[in-house]
């Protein structure tokens, strides 16, 4: 079910949403869920790595978590992209903001890895642990200890990773608000 999900999170790829009401740029607002849905998912996922326990309980909710904040980072991709091209940048901005860009393509693909190996390895807790899917292939694959344990590893890299671009990208983009800012500023003199 959650593997479903997952795959159904990629129909927001085609979603290209440019404004919200009023004629708000849509990308300011949008980004929010990321931010504050990726951390949280790497925190969670930190921490069923260290109480494997918590995974009973926390497990469908983080990756339900996880599955959104994906998600969300395609529409704010397409948003930020529609942006983009009202704003017709040049220069030093639309240098960062191409940088900002390069990195938020880096985190979707980084955090569509790390939901995919935090799915498996809420999976192959819950197999390793005596509740298989009744799956034949699933169940031998996710099955045996080593491979759960290689999950948790390939998890805890990938949560580090995807919490580093996270911040590169928002620092990017910030850095890109302020530049734009300081520009326009400087055209209208003191």
């Amino acid at each position: 079910m959650l593997t479903g999900l997952a795959f159904l999170g990629f129909v927001t790829l085609a979603i290209r949403i440019k404004t919200i009401y009023g004629n708000l740029p849509a990308h300011p607002l949008i980004i929010h869920v990321p931010v504050v849905l990726i951390p949280l998912s790497v925190l969670g996922a930190l921490a069923v790595v260290a109480r494997p326990r918590w995974q009973q309980q926390l497990g469908v909710l983080l990756c339900l978590c996880a599955i959104v904040a994906m998600s969300s980072i395609f529409l704010a991709m397409q948003a930020g992209a529609a942006l983009e091209g009202a704003l017709h940048l040049q220069g030093q901005t639309a240098a960062i903001i191409s940088d900002h860009s390069k990195w938020a393509h880096y985190l979707a693909f980084t955090f569509v890895a790390f939901t995919a190996i935090l799915i498996l390895t809420f999976s192959a807790h819950r197999i390793s642990g005596g509740n298989p899917t009744g799956l034949g292939i699933a169940d031998s694959v996710l099955g045996p200890q080593a491979t759960y344990l290689a999950l948790r590893v390939l998890l805890v890299v990938l949560a580090l990773l995807s919490a580093f671009i996270v911040f590169k990208v928002g620092d990017l983009g910030a850095k890109a608000v302020w530049e734009g800012r300081l520009q326009a500023a400087q055209a209208f003199g003191p």
